[in-house]
């Protein structure tokens, strides 16, 4: 199982676009094949900040995440919306996150 952990740092004019969309490939996301979870968070003490918590059954689930229409969506609101680039971590775990 892989778990993605995004961190984005928005411009503030932007953040109704981007919480927008975030919302909106979240919920197509969940949709996609080997997605067991997909989530967005705001960041209390900065509203600007925002981290995407995904868990994907395998590689391969994820790579065929990243070609889905969705997510060129995403990135199409993202491109200038965001004050540098996303800061993508993925790692592997061997269980259930509890």
């Amino acid at each position: 199982m892989l778990v993605v952990i995004a961190t984005l740092n928005g411009k503030p004019e932007r953040r109704a676009d981007i919480t927008a969309a975030l919302a909106k490939a979240a919920a197509a996301s969940r949709g996609d094949a080997g997605c067991l979870s997909y989530s967005f968070t705001v960041d209390v003490e900065d509203p600007d900040r925002f981290i995407s918590v995904e868990t994907w059954e395998d590689k391969a689930s994820l790579d065929a995440h990243f070609t889905q229409p969705h997510l060129a969506e995403l990135f199409g609101v993202l491109g200038d919306a965001l004050e540098g680039p996303a800061d993508i971590k993925t790692y592997e775990t061997s269980g259930p996150l509890a």
